[in-house]
């Protein structure tokens, strides 16, 4: 018979990093905040909450959050975003996702943006990453002047600029309803002037930043540069 010795076995448990932690314990709070707004005897507070499905490094828009009351103990209450405490945090970066319906914890909010100005340009969807386009992202505004001459040029009127709005076509004279119309902004001030310039002028083209951008690339290119 084989014989079984009396030193226990050690075990060794999987490293878990604490950010990973921390990010469970955010949408957790936030989840058990949403299940709270409901009716009770403790006086009601005004907070807000998630109007869509936020997800994580999303950066806080118009549209994406709506004033809600909680009815809780002060200690849980002090842990979440309140009008009370200034205007809506637009502008800022989400550290951790947030559901539709939950309350958004204030540790869940990163930075803010950076100091700019909002400018809404038209656009169509085959210039504009065919539509794909959704608030939060980083995007550069190229603008095409003087298309099909010998002086044709492309110039980057603002480069890497936050998307704080998509306005969507109604369907209303021969539009096709739900297609991107145009974008709203938040662009460095010295760009603003380019970008309204641009949108009269040029025909303009989107792309999505990606990463750092520390190697700014080409900014200006010429009909004679393919010559």
């Amino acid at each position: 018979m084989t014989q079984v010795g009396n030193r226990a076995r050690k075990v060794r448990f999987p490293a878990i990093d604490a950010r990973v932690i921390g990010g469970i314990v955010l949408v957790a709070v936030s989840v058990v905040g949403g299940l709270r707004l409901t009716k009770g005897p403790a006086a009601a507070t005004r907070v807000y909450v998630a109007a869509v499905d936020l997800d994580d490094g999303h950066t806080l828009a118009v549209g994406d959050l709506r004033v809600a009351e909680l009815r809780g103990d002060e200690r849980i209450v002090a842990g979440f975003a309140r009008p009370d405490h200034g205007g809506p945090p637009l502008g800022r970066t989400l550290r951790v996702g947030v559901r539709a319906g939950s309350v958004v914890p204030i540790d869940a909010l990163g930075a803010g943006a950076a100091a700019g100005r909002e400018i809404t340009l038209p656009v169509t969807p085959e210039h504009a990453l065919g539509g794909e386009v959704r608030a939060g992202d980083r995007v550069d505004v190229f603008a095409t002047f003087d298309k099909g001459t010998d002086a044709a040029r492309t110039v980057t009127v603002s480069r890497a600029a936050t998307v704080h709005a998509v306005l969507h076509a109604d369907g209303l004279f021969g539009q096709h309803a739900g297609g991107i119309t145009a974008l709203t902004l938040d662009v460095e001030p010295d760009a603003a002037v380019a970008v309204a310039f641009a949108a009269r002028n040029a025909e303009l083209d989107i792309a999505r930043a990606h990463g750092n951008l520390v190697e700014r690339g080409r900014d200006h290119f010429e009909s004679d540069d393919l010559r």
